[in-house]
């Protein structure tokens, strides 16, 4: 659901979503790097570098590069998400 809302433009909704599947049985194992990874872009779209800093480096502690995740994390500690006009 989060990705849904992200695509959409809908932030809070979709930061609640990757929060709560933090909360849940981590099944399959790669929704973890990605509930660190796209609450990252949120903040770097919404112009929270910080936060989206700290996000990209809780997922690439998790050693997880399922579908090019750690590698997403890498580019985006470098080159912020791009702000949302």
């Amino acid at each position: 659901m989060g990705e849904i809302y992200f695509q959409q433009g809908k932030f809070l909704e979709a930061g609640n979503a990757f929060r709560n599947a933090l909360s849940g049985d981590l099944n399959p194992m790669w929704v973890k790097v990605w509930s660190f990874l796209n609450p990252g872009k949120i903040h770097d779209a919404t112009g929270q570098r910080e936060r989206a800093v700290n996000e990209y480096n809780l997922a690439l502690r998790t050693k997880d590069n399922t579908r090019g995740a750690m590698d997403e994390a890498e580019i985006y500690l470098q080159i912020p998400y791009p702000l949302r006009k």
